[in-house]
């Protein structure tokens, strides 16, 4: 599927900058409203928890950031390396667990199927919330604060699971769209390897399969800044560039998001 049929709309440019300041502001706001000083957060070895735990060490002492890298057997290797090279820049301590066994027996028990998109999907969700379960009993065993990296692009998108990682304490990202969390990895001078990473589409399937994932993950931001900070209607946005099924196909997850909601 094409991204576009001519040149379409470029995202505002924002003050990186005060974007990483706001967000610091925001988590420290929340450690002295929770009472606690240790932050708990996912480390996948993707640029957006890899962006956070660079935030959450400018909030507090490294040694008071801890990474959980939550592993199953379907996960990219190049990400679980990934993970090891963020912790190492940042100094923090990092956990890692395999919890392969725990996703396999939910799959059996709710009889996912072995192969297929709906395979892929459901599984996925078992795993990320398997996670956040697993997160928030360390977090409330060892009197953490929790942190989400999941993102705006992906909340609007419903890419956050319910009672997965849309269900954390405290969200830093959720009002940044994906596009401005790599401009944050630049600014915050992440590892090139973090940096380079191209997007996943775990949880909905890429809307055009065969472009390059970091492009279509700004189209994407595009369509989704005219539709709900522009306000721009369906029809306008469809016209602006992008190519027809794309937009549709983004435009009409959007609205299965909102309507579930």
């Amino acid at each position: 599927m094409a991204l576009r049929v001519k040149d379409t709309p470029e995202l505002p440019e924002i003050n990186i900058e005060k974007l990483a300041h706001e967000i610091i502001s925001g988590i420290k706001a929340a450690t002295v409203s929770c009472k606690k000083n240790k932050l708990l957060l996912g480390i996948s070895g993707g640029v957006d928890s890899s962006v956070l735990a660079d935030l959450a060490c400018r909030v507090t002492c490294a040694d008071n950031v801890y990474g959980l890298q939550l592993t199953h057997s379907h996960e990219n290797e190049l990400l679980i390396k990934d993970a090891a090279i963020i912790a190492r820049h940042l100094r923090i301590k990092m956990r890692s667990l395999d919890i392969s066994p725990l996703v396999d027996l939910m799959s059996e028990t709710l009889r996912v199927p072995f192969h297929g998109e709906e395979a892929i999907s459901r599984r996925s969700q078992i795993v990320d919330r398997l996670r956040m379960m697993i997160m928030f009993d360390i977090a409330e065993q060892e009197g953490m604060l929790m942190l989400s990296s999941l993102n705006k692009t992906e909340r609007l998108l419903g890419l956050g699971v319910t009672l997965g990682s849309s269900a954390s304490v405290v969200l830093p990202l959720a009002d940044v769209y994906k596009t401005y969390v790599y401009q944050l990895a630049d600014y915050l001078g992440l590892p090139d390897q973090i940096r380079v990473r191209q997007p996943n589409f775990e949880f909905w399937r890429n809307p055009a399969d065969g472009d390059e994932p970091r492009d279509v993950v700004k189209e994407i931001d595009k369509v989704l800044y005219l539709r709900k900070e522009k306000k721009m209607p369906p029809s306008r946005v469809k016209n602006v560039g992008f190519a027809p099924r794309f937009a549709q196909a983004v435009l009409k997850r959007l609205d299965e998001t909102a309507d579930a909601q």
